[in-house]
């Protein structure tokens, strides 16, 4: 049933389509950014529009979270959250929604890993970019299905185009966990070959046991080596491109999750903390992952006369996971998932330059999958192998005036995806899988009102889809990183969501701010939900969750500014709520992020000056959520909490050299507290406090 690799290429290159996700920043189709702050972007880049509603977070910002996670990075956005699994796994959280309904694009390629697990993290390095942006409408025209909730986008610099080395390293050293991280980018051009770009980085991560309070989190050390290489050639009406980038980790999975009978679950989510005491260790045994992923992409425009440019976008990615669980005997060494994907991508964009002064892009996209379970794992796979294949069509139009802009597209994609697996019960061999195709037709359009130069005022509606995941759909078995025992749905359907976001925005030196207010509808909404029971494996006892579907409405304002009252002091406040509810039988959704503000005080010494320091008091409130069903988990929400944060930094300038020092406490009163959002919150507290030191030296 399975196709062979070598046939994946042929077949993209006849039914090439799929999403739009692999735009980059030269293809002039991206969603403008409503910026945190002005951002000057170096090289080609063509002004995007501004009709989507987004956010970026730019390279100054982005260095305040040197060693960290793409999610704790993105927490910085208001309306992003984090889903955590433990204190090594974390990923984002737009408007209440995560996994596959938050597309992910790397240099301008589709992220493609075994995103659909909870605890399994995006496979990104968040130190290659100099630029995040995060658009929160549903972009599914732009950017292909999956983007429900809306798009992460990391962006690389800009490949030089001229004589000269450059560079960066970054240094940050973290006291909870004791964790190190080391980063370094160099980039380049030859005076020989005008034209010619080269780009190389590379990060590596050590950190230990995390610990609370007052006790450490036993195996939640984190190992990582990342790097990246890009090459480059631009003419006077073409460039081409080519990227390699490789990331890898192995982390630990808390011991405290797996456990050996229902009466040990009742007994540790009645105590609220581990049983047992650990150490400081930097040692990871089972259970914990292991994961590589490669991604390749190749990429060429042309420019033609009139306004005329194609872009083709070739990627392929190999995605490798390995878990280990405990195991008897002498098979500790095997993992007890290993999982294999293959993607290929092709990206085909042609933009025209109209005589009105409206701009319009054709695609025509596709993408390939091949997921295998390798043998050897002696154990039941948690999901089948499967085959799948997706092509989409789409047309966009932006109209672009002095006080308004308009955009509107239209998108078909059409899905197959096969699976095949066998698992064993009581002893006997069956199969399943089975064939199903999906497709949908997509739309959007925003508008963007420039009242004046300092207020303005855009709104964006788009329907979303996707289509439900081998777990969702096949899954019977210990999902090993959660720590619980999950039950597909063979017969659930795609997901559809129509997404309305309007923003608001002041733009001004001494006072700004952006709000977002949303509402989204979604039709065969799924989710898991637990059934109140508990399944007895080899490896211990879990809670069994549900695979189910309904209909639920999402709703929410997230609000962000920055007030300069004095010459040196600043307020600046991220606020976020957001409201979930199962229309079809009328009750609140599990895992919806609770309300938060934080906010800070920042005092600025020379904040115009080369030689500039700064000193910041910051405070996070989060309430409970008392928004959920009693019957829908195996413990109330925790009590909310209040956190406090102190920062100071300096930066200082020498000739082509800059040199940046930060200092940053965390949890700064070591408050133990447990946040709802952490899938693991019924056995342990969240970090304590963390002191982290960075250094950025650019050059």
């Amino acid at each position: 049933m399975l196709k062979r690799l070598f046939l994946i290429p042929f077949a993209l290159y006849l039914c090439a389509g799929y999403s739009y996700a692999q735009k980059t920043p030269d293809t002039l189709s991206k969603p403008a950014a409503i910026q945190l702050k002005e951002v000057g972007v170096k090289g080609g880049q063509k002004q995007r529009p501004k009709t989507s509603i987004s956010t970026t977070l730019n390279q100054r910002e982005l260095e305040l979270s040197k060693g960290g996670t793409l999610a704790e990075t993105l927490t910085a956005v208001s309306g992003v959250s984090m889903l955590k699994s433990g204190a090594t796994i974390s990923k984002p959280v737009i408007h209440g929604l995560h996994s596959n309904r938050i597309l992910i694009l790397n240099n301008g390629i589709r992220l493609e890993g075994q995103q659909w697990g909870a605890e399994h993290a995006p496979e990104i390095d968040p130190a290659i970019a100099t630029r995040i942006q995060v658009v929160k409408g549903a972009e599914s025209v732009m950017y292909g299905a999956e983007a429900l909730a809306g798009v992460v986008i990391v962006e690389p610099p800009v490949l030089p185009v001229s004589e000269g080395i450059g560079g960066s390293i970054n240094l940050s050293g973290a006291s909870n966990g004791r964790a190190g991280t080391a980063s370094a980018m160099l980039n380049g051009g030859l005076k020989q070959l005008p034209g010619f770009g080269w780009r190389v980085q590379g990060t590596l991560k050590k950190a230990g046991n995390i610990r609370t309070a007052d006790y450490y989190l036993g195996n939640t050390g984190v190992n990582e080596l990342n790097y990246s290489a890009a090459l480059g050639y631009t003419t006077a009406n073409s460039s081409y491109e080519a990227f390699y980038s490789r990331f890898s980790t192995e982390l630990g999975i808390l011991y405290s999750a797996h456990v050996g009978t229902k009466e040990d679950i009742e007994a540790r989510i009645a105590h609220g903390r581990p049983l047992e005491s650990y150490d400081f260790t930097y040692r990871i045994t089972a259970p914990r992952q292991r994961i590589f992923h490669d991604l390749m992409k190749l990429k060429a425009n042309y420019d033609f006369k009139e306004g005329k440019s194609l872009s083709v976008v070739y990627g392929y990615q190999r995605n490798h996971r390995k878990e280990f669980d405990f195991r008897r005997g002498d098979r500790e060494a095997l993992p007890i998932t290993d999982l294999l994907l293959h993607t290929h991508a092709l990206d085909l964009n042609f933009e025209q330059q109209l005589q009105n002064g409206s701009k319009r892009l054709y695609g025509f996209n596709g993408t390939v999958q091949v997921n295998n379970n390798i043998p050897g794992t002696l154990a039941n796979t948690f999901i089948p192998n499967y085959d799948s294949f997706t092509s989409g069509v789409f047309l966009m139009q932006r109209w672009a005036g002095k006080v308004f802009e308009f955009e509107a597209g239209i998108r078909y994609d059409f899905k197959t995806f096969e699976a095949a697996g066998f698992r064993y019960q009581y002893e006997q061999a069956e199969s399943y899988g089975g064939q199903r195709r999906f497709h949908n037709v997509t739309g959007s359009a925003g508008a963007l009102w420039k009242i004046n130069p300092t207020w303005h005022l855009s709104s964006n509606i788009g329907l979303a889809w996707r289509a439900p995941t081998a777990n969702e759909l096949f899954s019977n078995g210990l999902h090993h990183g959660a720590g619980l025992f999950e039950i597909g749905n063979a017969g659930i359907k795609a997901e559809q969501g129509y997404k309305w976001v309007s923003s608001i925005r002041r733009i001004s030196s001494e006072f700004s701010f952006n709000l977002d207010v949303y509402a989204q509808y979604l039709h065969n909404y799924i989710y898991t939900r637990p059934d109140g029971n508990f399944r007895q494996t080899i490896a211990g006892t879990y809670p069994i969750f549900r695979y189910e579907q309904t209909n639920a409405l999402f709703t929410g304002a997230d609000l962000s500014g920055t007030y300069t009252f004095l010459a040196h002091l600043s307020y600046q406040l991220n606020a976020a709520v957001v409201r979930a509810r199962d229309l079809s039988e009328d009750k609140y959704l599990p895992y919806i992020p609770s309300d938060k503000v934080t906010h800070s005080l920042k005092f600025d010494l020379n904040p115009d000056q080369q030689n500039t320091a700064y000193l910041q008091l910051g405070h996070s409130l989060v309430r409970r959520q008392t928004r959920y069903e009693p019957e829908s988990d195996y413990a109330a929400p925790p009590p909310g909490y209040q956190l406090i944060q102190l920062a100071a930094g300096a930066r200082f300038k020498f000739a082509a050299r800059e040199l940046g020092l930060n200092l940053t406490v965390d949890n700064l009163f070591n408050t133990a507290y447990k946040d709802y959002m952490n899938r693991y919150r019924y056995y342990t507290h969240d970090m304590g406090r963390n002191i982290t030191l960075r250094l950025a030296y650019k050059f």
